[in-house]
């Protein structure tokens, strides 16, 4: 974890929790496993690269595109997994932290209502989380999404 993630993390949890919250491992691929801890930490640094590339000029190579921001997704995902995995009285100590984090997110997308997300991800799911069913409201990952993976680019 980062200076700037411990920081963060600190002001929302105390130093017990976060080793507690931690031992909570999921399993990102069978032999990579990711504490419940650094997971919420890679979601709040993908959220703030993917706000920050909503104000980046279009020929910036560093601009992330509609895979990052599945790939966002997919962490979410796996924080899902893990707080279910929590027993009830640690699943109130990450909550806001993790609420707090949903929200940013909440605030620089929008419905998702022709399933761009799941087209780029290549999976299509019957029952996904509401993460899924959004879109950014503007910007490279949302022009990408539209140009390449819009119903007549899919046809």
């Amino acid at each position: 974890m980062g200076k700037d993630a411990a920081k963060w993390l600190r002001e929302r949890l105390s130093a017990a929790d976060i080793v507690r919250l931690n031992e909570t491992v999921v399993f990102a691929s069978p032999d990579r496993g990711i504490g419940l801890v650094d997971l919420v930490e890679a979601w709040r640094e993908h959220l703030s690269k993917l706000e920050a590339d909503l104000l980046a000029p279009s020929d910036d190579r560093s601009i992330w595109g509609a895979h990052d921001y599945v790939a966002a997704l997919v962490i979410r995902d796996l924080i899902a997994q893990g707080v279910a995995r929590l027993g009830r009285d640690r699943r109130p100590r990450i909550e806001p932290a993790l609420a707090a984090l949903d929200q940013r997110f909440m605030n620089f997308t929008e419905p998702d209502m022709e399933g761009y997300a799941e087209r780029v991800d290549g999976r299509v799911e019957p029952k996904r989380e509401w993460w899924w069913s959004r879109i950014p409201k503007s910007g490279p990952v949302r022009e990408e999404m539209l140009l390449y993976y819009g119903r007549s680019a899919a046809d």
